[in-house]
This record gives structure tokens, C-alpha cells and sequence, in this order.
């Protein structure tokens, strides 16, 4: 009996592992992330998703793995009587074979208490409802160089 309910837990382990890694393999992410400025403690990083998958992702929160007192929230820009305000999203949903595009004045990360300059790369753990965690690396470019000079990354 010992036996038979270790087989069935590693045959359940192997269908989460498999299950897993085809969602990260339907997931298709680039971004860029904007250098600090001088004095400041706050970014910005823009990330473009392609879900290739059958069925819509939900992106709760990134986090910024490694960085102590850092955070990134997810925010958009709406213009709200003729003032430009940035409003917190709680989650982001990536279309079933589609995608979510970020971009300056609409939807982005907002980083917290991060030092960031030209040429590093910045580590950004993306965390979906479905529990899963995906992480990906973005580099960062001087803040006046446009997001859509991103790399991409394939997960899976």
C-alpha cells in the first residue's frame, strides 16, 4: 500500500512538474528596465508578455528577488481631469494567445528603493494566481532610451 500511494504522489508530482513547464514555455516575456535617476530611489521597467497558451494568465506581482527593501508594484497611467495620475492594478491578465504590452503613460512596473544604472540587468520574479512563479532578467538602460529597445526571453 506504502508503495502504491509513493507511486501515485510522484505520478501527482510529475503532472504539476510537466504542467509546470508548459505554462512557462507558453509564456513569452521582453522587457527593459529605465536606469535610476541621480537622487532618486524610484523606476520604471516595462515588460511585453505573449501567452501562447489556451487559457488567459494572471500576473499578481513582481518581485524583485534579491534586492532588500525593494518593491515593484504594478501600476497604469490614466489622465483624470485633465491630470496625469498612475493608478495600482491589482493583477494583470494575459490573454489566452495573446499579448500585454507595457509602455511609458500606460501600463508598468513601478520599482521601489532600487539603485539601478545602464548596463546591468535587473532580476524580476513574476508571480501568476495559479501559484506559479517565473523568473526572468530585463536589462537596464539609460533613462532617456526607449522600452521597445528590449531583449527577449523564452521560457520553458
Amino acid at each position: 500500500m506504502k508503495k502504491l500511494l509513493a507511486m501515485l504522489g510522484m505520478a501527482a508530482l510529475t503532472a504539476w512538474i510537466n504542467t509546470a513547464s508548459a505554462n512557462e514555455a507558453a509564456l513569452t516575456v521582453q522587457g527593459v528596465a529605465r536606469e535610476t535617476l541621480p537622487g532618486a530611489g524610484m523606476s520604471a521597467a516595462y515588460l511585453s508578455l505573449h501567452n501562447s497558451a489556451a487559457a488567459p494568465r494572471q500576473l499578481l506581482r513582481v518581485e524583485l528577488p534579491g534586492r532588500v527593501g525593494a518593491s515593484a508594484d504594478l501600476h497604469t497611467t490614466v489622465t483624470d481631469g485633465g491630470v496625469i495620475r498612475m493608478r495600482p492594478l491589482a493583477q494583470l491578465t494575459i490573454p489566452a494567445d495573446g499579448n500585454l504590452a507595457m509602455a511609458p503613460g500606460g501600463i508598468h512596473l513601478m520599482l521601489h528603493g532600487v539603485q539601478l544604472r545602464a548596463g546591468e540587468a535587473l532580476s524580476l520574479r513574476l508571480v501568476f494566481a495559479d501559484g506559479e512563479a517565473l523568473d526572468v532578467s530585463v536589462p537596464v538602460r539609460r533613462a532617456g532610451a526607449r522600452p521597445d529597445k528590449a531583449e527577449h526571453h523564452q521560457h520553458g
